[in-house]
């Protein structure tokens, strides 16, 4: 969340590069769907739409800072980022100089997002099976790997164990 807070204060070389990033940390898209996402999508503050890559249908709920990072309505049939003219490479080089412009050292991708969004779900106690269905995974089994990089999470819950007395 520390390094989504420094991206947000970072001016990015595009726009639509940035919002659509962020958006992506908070709802899990990858590039592909935010290429395609029109505000029909958008109901009542829900994400109704499909995995591009599964066809597995994702319907969430909007946090606060999605919302925001959404803006103004436009027409049903528009697109809610102006990314359908903007390559892959493109996308991949404004990140990358993106983050260059930050102390975050890391390379960022599209995939990423999908991974913030996933990680923060865990650390707010979401169960494996609610971000399975978050993520328009079939099964857990795709989810698993998220859990290795969420070791707060375990050292969280061993803490929290019932005390007795001896």
């Amino acid at each position: 969340i520390e390094e989504l807070r420094i991206l947000a204060k970072v001016k990015c070389g595009n726009k639509e590069v940035k919002r659509s990033f962020l958006f992506s940390c908070y709802t899990g898209l990858g590039l592909a769907e935010i290429k395609n996402l029109t505000w029909s999508q958008i109901k009542n503050n829900r994400l109704e739409t499909y995995r591009q890559k599964t066809g597995s249908k994702i319907s969430n709920n909007l946090s606060p800072a999605a919302i925001r990072l959404l803006g103004e309505s436009g027409n049903p049939k528009e697109p809610v980022f102006d990314m359908q003219n903007i390559s892959y490479v493109a996308v991949n080089k404004n990140l990358k100089n993106w983050v260059n412009r930050t102390d975050i050292d890391k390379k960022i991708t599209f995939y990423s997002g999908r991974h913030t969004f996933a990680c923060l779900l865990l650390m707010n106690g979401a169960n494996l099976k609610s971000v399975a269905d978050a993520m328009g995974h079939s099964t857990t089994k795709n989810t698993l790997k998220y859990l290795n990089h969420v070791e707060r999470l375990k050292d969280e819950a061993t803490s929290n164990l019932p005390d007795i007395e001896i």
